[in-house]
């Protein structure tokens, strides 16, 4: 995608594997943060909005001293998340989008319990919060702002309270809305139409 950031590209590079996880030491677990900690080889965004640092950020990586680099195809689908996605929802809610859990490496996920086929692996997906926004109103937001997903997924506040949004270039998108209630499990979910005062 024009005008993103290759910054991770550019770090695996210039530097070999040791430095890497050096890197990676340095940043808790993310050569990114670590790049940035000792003197900002790797510094940018992956799209207008939204920085290489906190899609790869994890504290289960820091805490547990996983390396959570994403690899070149995940890089990649990150862009495009951010691109197609993210960008433009910050742009049309005119408000921060935190992410709350972007790229997960495999042992990552599986130290957060994660799906095993979770997009998160591939970059492809991003779990979000936005402050004034409930997790229906915001998976509605990108609904009726009629961005491209895969999937849309609100949690129940029991569950974690966020989005899941994700967006794959492999396959056809499904266009999948679920909402996932305190209960378990996931349900089939549509928007409300909006009100008319």
């Amino acid at each position: 995608m024009a005008g993103t950031s290759k910054a991770p590209l550019f770090l695996f590079g210039l530097v070999g594997v040791g430095a890497v996880v050096a890197l990676a030491a340095a940043g808790g677990g993310n050569p990114v943060q670590g790049a940035q900690r000792v003197g900002g080889l790797v510094k940018g965004q992956v799209g207008r909005f939204f920085s290489w640092a906190e899609m790869t950020v994890s504290s289960a990586a820091a805490r547990l001293g996983i390396d959570n680099t994403p690899t070149p195809q995940a890089q990649r689908a990150m862009q495009i998340l951010v691109g197609y996605v993210l960008d433009p929802l910050r742009a049309g809610l005119d408000s921060p989008v935190r992410i709350t859990s972007g790229f997960r490496a495999p042992e990552v996920n599986r130290a957060v319990n994660g799906s095993p086929t979770s997009q998160h692996m591939l970059g492809e997906a991003a779990d979000i919060k936005v402050d004034g926004y409930g997790a229906e109103a915001l998976a509605t937001a990108i609904v009726r702002l009629g961005l491209p997903f895969d999937q849309v997924i609100w949690y129940a506040p029991e569950r974690g309270g966020h989005v899941h949004v994700s967006l794959t270039e492999k396959r056809p998108n499904r266009g999948q809305m679920l909402h996932a209630p305190a209960a378990g499990g996931y349900v089939a979910w549509t928007p409300a139409a909006p009100r008319v005062t």
